[in-house]
């Protein structure tokens, strides 16, 4: 059970509103204080009535919280952790959920130096935004990446583990670094390669004047349903770990070039082994369960 009796949740997206609903459900005695900088979306979260109190004030949000749950676009953090400052209790933990840790760390530990915070980020997550996505299940038996430094309270640590997993995560612990390096090849490159091929392909059918979309067969819909998220969080998500999808996406094309040597060339056996390695890569992937959009 929770330690925490108070939760602020700020940023009530897709992971903010599901953290709320699950909050409620699972940890039905806690307090759920709901903030965000949409009027829209805080109309919506008192109708949905996603917590006890949803309110146009940050300040009013964070100032019993005992945790604050910071659900907002990472580039944002700076901003979002200056202006609840000055109402933070001096015991209360912070924990993002941002996708990129490096740099949201060090923005974090400079606007909120005299706290404690405990970065996280649920491998969790669907296409879809807004506080009318969210669902108590999303972190359902899905990992829960935590990625503290050594100057971080282990019990702090400990209370933030066992959060989630009231909620039904998975708690994974790793560095800021191993975290960017690994998402960046999972899930940020996934995203550019989707967002291009779709627009690709979105060009060529502007420039035919042909209805070429209408035609797309399981496989471009697979491969490109992520590229129906947020565009503005994406866009954040790249420029802030670009130390490390820069490299990535320099390799992605190195290989994209072998392949397209190979198709010239008529290099069938090349073609055939690389077809395989990803058949037997990506079957195993399914036997241990496909876990994040």
């Amino acid at each position: 059970m929770t330690v925490f009796k108070h939760i602020a949740i700020i940023g009530l997206g897709l992971i903010g509103s599901s953290a709320a609903r699950a909050t409620k459900a699972y940890c039905p005695d806690v307090t759920i204080s709901l903030y965000d900088k949409s009027e829209f979306v805080r109309d919506r979260a008192r109708a949905l009535n996603l917590g006890d109190n949803v309110t146009d004030d940050i300040q009013d949000a964070v100032r019993e919280a005992d945790l604050v749950l910071l659900c907002v676009p990472v580039r944002a953090m700076g901003a979002v952790a200056a202006e609840m400052a000055p109402a933070l209790k001096k015991d209360v933990i912070i924990c993002d959920t941002g996708s990129v840790k490096v740099s949201v760390i060090r923005t974090l530990q400079e606007n909120l130096p005299h706290h404690i915070i405990v970065p996280s980020h649920p491998l969790a997550g669907t296409e879809n935004n807004g506080p009318d996505a969210g669902f108590a299940e999303l972190f359902q038996d899905h990992p829960i990446i935590l990625t503290p430094d050594a100057h971080t309270p282990a019990q702090a640590i400990a209370y933030i583990a066992d959060y989630w997993e009231e909620l039904g995560g998975r708690i994974n612990l790793m560095s800021a670094e191993h975290h960017d390096h690994v998402l960046a090849l999972t899930s940020h490159l996934p995203h550019v390669i989707a967002y291009q091929l779709i627009g690709m392909v979105s060009g060529y059918e502007k420039k035919s004047r042909t209805p070429i979309m209408r035609y797309s067969a399981g496989s471009f819909r697979d491969a490109t349903r992520v590229a129906a998220s947020e565009p503005r969080i994406w866009q954040d998500i790249m420029l802030e770990n670009a130390a490390a999808l820069l490299p990535v996406l320099d390799h992605f094309i190195a290989d994209l070039k072998k392949l397209r040597t190979a198709i010239a060339s008529q290099d069938g056996d090349y073609l055939l082994e690389h077809f395989k390695e990803s058949q037997k890569a990506r079957l195993a992937l399914k036997t241990d369960h496909d876990i994040h959009p």
